[in-house]
């Protein structure tokens, strides 16, 4: 019985420090990677946008140009919020939504209904809220 407990012992120590020194790893590895910047971020957006939604040259061009404009943004806002001691997670949230409001209103005026469906998908947003955007976009390109 002793031996039964002192092996159930060994192996909890042992996966302890299994995941102790794999989460000291992952933490090194994470510091050493460099940050990257938002020209960087968006080009891979771009990229992946692209292929998912088959956009063309100009709208490559256009969602390139927006990403960076916007993620630039975003990031100098909530580096002046962290600056100025703002703390409420909530805050933080609003000025996302501000700037996602940005991107979105871009993509909507150079993609088509079709891949703005299929954009607004793939950012997460929930059937009901999509559907609702996308009447509302229906209705504003009807009346141009």
């Amino acid at each position: 019985m002793q031996n039964h407990k002192s092996a159930i012992k060994g192996i909890l120590t042992f996966f302890a420090l299994s995941v102790w020194t794999g989460t000291i790893a992952q933490q090194q590895q994470q510091q050493q990677q460099p940050q990257k910047t938002p020209v960087e971020i968006a080009a891979e957006q771009a990229d992946r946008l692209q292929r998912d939604l088959k956009l063309d040259n100009y709208q490559v061009f256009v969602v390139d140009s927006t990403l960076q404009t916007n993620l630039a943004g975003v990031m100098n806002e909530f580096e002046q919020m962290k600056k100025g001691g703002m703390q409420n997670p909530e805050s933080y949230r609003e000025v996302q939504k501000l700037w996602q409001k940005k991107t979105d209103d871009t993509f909507e005026r150079i993609m088509t209904l079709e891949q703005f469906d299929r954009y607004l998908r793939i950012s997460g947003m929930s059937n009901k809220e999509r559907k609702k955007k996308l009447e509302e976009v229906k209705k504003r390109k009807e009346s141009k």
